[in-house]
């Protein structure tokens, strides 16, 4: 099956995060780009690439994201996701456990003329919580 265009500038754009791309992430989002997720405030290009490169990028390393399902309609393409990577730096304050996480979520990115001009995201935090040993995981 051809997969659409929009679909390759989205998954471009995980892909080239996860490869340290920044160049090619910078060229994949629109200079108008707003990403929305995880309770956050909103952010803005800037923000968004300061925050994926100096924050989850030296915090997980050897990312492996699997995309589930990927699915688009018009402008927006929905991704369902996984992405096992090392936690080898501290996470937003959490330190360092050199262990291997899995990472679960959801994002959709809405790409006009070739760009990615906002995500709106979704991640499994309790998830990654207990794989950090921030909280217990639960018994039963």
């Amino acid at each position: 099956m051809k997969t659409s265009t929009n679909k390759e500038i989205t998954l471009g754009l995980s892909k080239a995060i996860m490869d340290g791309q920044w160049d090619k992430v910078e060229s994949l989002l629109d200079n108008n780009f707003s990403y929305i997720g995880d309770g956050r405030s909103a952010m803005n290009k800037n923000e968004y690439i300061g925050f994926m490169k100096n924050v989850l990028c030296t915090a997980m390393t050897d990312m492996n994201m699997t995309f589930f399902r990927v699915i688009e309609e018009g402008n927006l393409v929905a991704v369902d996701y996984t992405n096992e990577m090392m936690n080898t730096g501290s996470f937003m304050g959490i330190p360092a456990t050199d262990k291997k996480i899995l990472a679960t979520g959801q994002f959709i990115r809405e790409v006009k003329n070739g760009k990615v001009v906002a995500e709106w995201q979704t991640t499994n935090m309790y998830g990654m919580l207990v794989q950090l040993g921030v909280i217990p995981a639960p018994k039963g």
